[in-house]
């Protein structure tokens, strides 16, 4: 029996390093007997409830609500860069928002962690159950079955109610001399009018004038009005046959400078003397091109190497300074994590060892400090470089795949990864990666805002991986920008 046990031990552990992340279970037999391993991790979703303002377990219209969602693992290994997904499926959806995404990191075995998913349940006329799916993602596909719940849903006992949609701020600086202003009008009657008011002055003029049927808003206005220099104070006053209403007032500020300036530093690695990679060099030009055809100036590198990426940071961080405006940072290429830290590793490297990191790689944290230090309006840091490390094959305590989670700091910034933190993208093999060919569609699409670009590559990248790579973002931008109008 011992030898049968010490045989079988033998097997496991030659056997672990040859299964991929999708074949950590295995069996073996020994005559009628059959001994079971498992050394995956297991998600569950075992508990999802509301807490709300009232504590009447009903999400009431104006009622600011968050559901907590509790995730155990139960399996035999670490869940790694676990996210909650979370998805409204039906009954009462209208004016509901929350966040589709929150980042819990790794769950260790026999560890819970609880996602805390802010909602608000915007006026809205229908009183009854939203649907919501919930499920644990984690970054080797070792997913939880879908989490089911029905959240009762209250109206706002109101004839006629307006929601914003543009601006989405109480407060917006824009370049340009016209803005689109698009909201929603909820109403239990006719609608007799619909006015626009910009700095207590009323529109006349109803050309452009939109007033339309939606599948989530029974009356949705969309106007586009001719902005003056400065504050322009914006409201809608609505009238239907019971009574009226006026909307939330939204300050549109038009800047005195004809065009922001736009600075971008691109930065692709391919040609590494070791593990080459196929697309980050032409991921990194396609992207240069576009942001050229954006307005934005372009500071591009090609297989840099450690001297030439830190002067063209130095410069990079100059003209942000002098200029300010809104600044754009771009890389593709291997990533490495060390320590929590972030690193974007130069084609020339000689990296060995762990210790070799620091003094071979950029460390990210330092081209944050340069733009957060600059003074522009907005900062953008997009990372795909979420890779594996190819180094040095030695284990190491401080090293995790992928990138690590980096918060945006003060306001203004907003920090892009190709996948979720702690999680690893493949090179691809068309011409371009799989999360920067999505980009590229996404920002040259006129009218999206920013936030909505990033959500948008999210859902794409997503669905052409069958849910492999998952994209991820951190902000905490102020105001709104378009690459496109």
């Amino acid at each position: 029996m011992r030898r049968l046990i010490y045989l079988i031990s033998i097997f496991y552990l030659a056997g672990c390093s040859m299964l991929s992340a999708q074949e950590k279970s295995i069996t073996i037999s020994s005559g009628k007997k059959s001994i079971y391993i498992n050394n995956a991790p297991k998600l569950v979703i075992s508990t999802v409830r509301l807490i709300d303002e009232n504590g009447n377990n009903i999400a009431d219209a104006g009622e600011n609500c968050k559901l907590i969602v509790e995730v155990s693992n139960f399996g035999k290994s670490t869940a790694k860069a676990v996210s909650v997904l979370t998805q409204l499926t039906g009954g009462v959806t209208e004016s509901l928002t929350f966040s589709p995404n929150t980042y819990l990191g790794n769950i260790a075995p026999k560890e819970s962690k609880t996602a805390e998913i802010k909602l608000v349940s915007g006026v809205s006329l229908d009183d009854g159950m939203a649907k919501f799916e919930f499920i644990a993602q984690e970054a080797n596909n070792y997913d939880s079955p879908k989490k089911t719940f029905d959240l009762q849903v209250k109206a706002k006992n109101v004839p006629l109610a307006v929601n914003w949609y543009y601006p989405v701020m109480e407060k917006t600086t824009v370049n340009e001399g016209t803005y689109t202003l698009k909201a929603c009008i909820i109403s239990s009657k006719p609608i007799v009018s619909a006015d626009i008011f910009v700095n207590g002055q009323k529109l006349e003029n109803t050309r452009g004038f939109k007033l339309l049927k939606s599948n989530t808003c029974n009356n949705y206005l969309e106007r586009e009005i001719t902005l003056q220099k400065g504050d322009n104070k914006v409201k809608i006053v609505v009238k239907n046959t019971q009574s009226s209403v006026s909307s939330e007032e939204r300050v549109i500020t038009y800047s005195d400078v004809e065009y922001e300036h736009r600075l971008a530093l691109v930065i692709g690695n391919s040609n590494y003397k070791s593990a080459p990679l196929k697309n980050p060099r032409n991921d990194a030009h396609a992207m240069a091109e576009a942001l050229r055809k954006l307005n934005f100036e372009v500071i591009e590198i090609l297989d840099g190497d450690k001297k030439s990426m830190k002067q063209a940071l130095r410069d990079f961080s100059d003209r942000l300074e002098q200029q300010k405006g809104v600044g754009l940072f771009y890389y593709a290429g291997h990533g490495i994590q060390v320590k929590g830290d972030n690193y974007l590793v130069p084609v020339n490297n000689d990296i060995k060892e762990e210790y070799d990191v620091p003094d071979e790689a950029i460390n990210v944290n330092t081209v944050l400090a340069y733009m957060e230090s600059s003074g522009t309006r907005m900062n953008i840091v997009i990372l795909d470089a979420c890779r594996d490390n190819p180094f040095f094959t030695r284990e190491s305590r401080s090293m995790s795949r992928g990138l690590a989670q980096i918060y945006a700091q003060g306001s203004g910034s907003i920090i892009a990864f190709a996948t979720a933190p702690g999680s690893v993208a493949q090179d691809g093999s068309g011409e371009n990666g799989l999360y920067t060919q999505e980009l590229l569609k996404a920002i040259q699409t006129p009218g999206l805002e920013i936030g909505m670009v990033f959500r948008k590559v999210l859902t794409s990248v997503k669905k052409l991986s069958g849910g492999k790579q998952i994209p991820w973002t951190n902000s905490s931008i102020e105001g709104e920008f378009y690459f496109s109008k």
